[in-house]
């Protein structure tokens, strides 16, 4: 089995963007929702690009921290399962994944107001197109997949709040407009 890399951190940052976490690998792939031109070259001397929906290059094991921020809905759900599996693979025992995205349920209530064709539509530009959108988790679908996957646990937390220090307070979108909608969990390996 594939030992820990020594000269990397034990704290993954996925998606991170522009949004640099000191003391964590700094990761993403950029596309054209968020193209790798637009990041300031001083931001991006900060960042390993890689496939967040491919194989992650890194040893089993690796990461006792896992964090994301508004990035699992842009996956469709199979690039979300692949993505969801690297995760697990490269935790240590142990490890947390701490995932901030907007759950199905909000999403619901906020964008699909109507009941016919004219609301799903508008729901549809609001919620999907608009934001470059693929798919949306609630919480019983994430914690199905995470337990199928092998994660031990999977939880609802609250908004900068965790029993883990290095996990508190890391979304920066949670204003309260957004916060009604955002979904916040904790899936441990």
């Amino acid at each position: 089995m594939p030992v820990p890399h020594p000269d990397l951190p034990r704290k993954a940052h996925y998606a991170c963007g522009g949004n640099i976490l000191p003391g964590w690998l700094n990761l993403d792939g950029f596309d054209a929702c968020y193209p790798w031109d637009s990041i300031a070259e001083e931001v991006k001397a900060q960042i390993m690009r890689i496939d967040l929906a491919g194989a992650h290059p890194f040893p089993d094991n690796q990461f006792t921290f896992g964090y994301s921020e508004h990035f699992l809905e842009h996956l469709d759900q199979a690039e979300s399962l692949i993505f969801l599996a690297e995760c697990y693979r490269t935790l240590t025992p142990g490890g947390v994944l701490r995932l901030a995205f907007p759950g199905l349920r909000g999403v619901l209530r906020r964008h699909y107001r109507q009941s016919d064709f004219a609301g799903a539509n508008q729901g549809r530009q609001e919620a999907f197109t608009m934001w470059s959108h693929k798919h949306f988790y609630c919480e019983e679908s994430l914690a199905l997949v995470a337990t199928h996957l092998g994660f031990s646990r999977a939880e609802v937390v609250p908004t900068g709040h965790s029993a883990h220090p290095e996990l508190c307070d890391r979304e920066i979108r949670n204003k309260p407009e957004q916060a009604a909608f955002n979904l916040v969990m904790e899936l441990t390996k």
